[in-house]
């Protein structure tokens, strides 16, 4: 991602059946770009639906990195950054959808704050209600519910403010803060890897901020809602890597073992619930069935292939 090659934002769009998502996306934010200045880059993750041919017929001038399977969301990111010629880049969910106007915003704030390495806008639901868009580092209390636990306020203003971590759905980087701090750590598959970019981003010395003036349309877990239960797992073992990559060794081996023992309790308390309601309650046999997959999973020695589908194979424990 070379800084200043030509464009000013390249937007990264990684993307993995949807077609009506990606192809809502693609045209809000053609609504927002310069097309003389801005490019767009979607790096389809071996989706199975029509969704490029649909896009191919109706924006041919939008880039596309085909993979022949699954690889993730940081990976994907990352090829789409290493092709990206702009001297910033917009990494954008394909249930996303940006407002016009947000690009400039974005570039402005860039420009007027050299130690700003990534941004992002205010995310709100089809309800129009604010999502959570920033919050704090996993530690201690947060992890074991030990303690006090810093809970993320919606802003009271409009004004830009530093945040320790950004929720992935839009996020815009600076190509110098990549050419120094690195793109997404590609350990991670699904989950956390924004958590992670956003700490080692700013131990790099780069700022991390939210522009709440820029509302940024979310679906919310549109792409995953269909397979919940594998994404529980792709969850559990991201937060896993993150303890490794972020904590002390004595701190993370303390986080893992307390977290496995609370998911096995889980489990059986879970599966009491559906003795008790004789496996009438939904919610409850919902829950026994999450818990109930994680445990196998970490019981049959975190197998790679179990999660999200069509996982391009990569060579990493948990």
């Amino acid at each position: 991602m070379p800084e200043g090659a030509g464009k000013r934002f390249s937007i990264v769009i990684p993307h993995r059946n949807g077609a009506d998502l990606l192809l809502g996306a693609v045209e809000a934010l053609k609504a927002a770009w310069d097309p003389a200045r801005d490019e767009a880059i979607v790096v389809d993750n071996a989706s199975t639906d029509d969704s490029l041919d649909r896009l191919a017929a109706r924006h041919p001038d939008v880039a596309v990195i085909r993979n022949r399977c699954n690889n993730g969301f940081g990976r994907a990111c990352n090829q789409g950054l290493r092709q990206a010629s702009g001297e910033y880049a917009l990494i954008l969910n394909n249930d996303a959808r940006l407002p016009a106007g947000a690009l400039d915003v974005f570039a402005d704030f860039f420009r007027g704050h050299a130690s700003a390495g990534l941004l992002a806008g205010q995310l709100v639901g089809p309800d129009g209600q604010a999502q959570r868009s920033f919050g704090f580092y996993p530690g201690f209390a947060s992890e074991t519910g030990i303690g006090r636990k810093r809970r993320a306020k919606l802003p009271a203003s409009d004004a830009p403010f530093e945040v320790e971590t950004l929720v992935g759905a839009c996020m815009a980087v600076r190509a110098a803060a990549v050419a120094q701090a690195g793109g997404f750590d590609e350990d991670f598959f699904f989950y956390f890897e924004e958590t992670e970019w956003c700490l080692r981003l700013r131990r790099k010395g780069w700022g991390v901020w939210l522009l709440p003036a820029v509302k940024v349309l979310h679906g919310k877990g549109e792409s995953t809602r269909p397979l919940r239960l594998n994404a529980q797992i792709e969850m559990l073992r991201s937060r896993l890597l993150y303890y490794r990559k972020a904590f002390s060794i004595g701190m993370a081996a303390f986080l893992t073992v307390w977290r496995v023992l609370r998911l096995m309790l889980n489990t059986l308390s879970a599966g009491i619930g559906v003795l008790l309601t004789v496996g009438l309650a939904a919610g409850v046999r919902r829950k026994a069935s999450a818990y109930l997959l994680q445990s196998a999973w970490l019981l049959r020695g975190c197998p790679e292939s179990w999660g999200l589908p069509d996982k391009c194979p990569r060579k990493r424990s948990i």
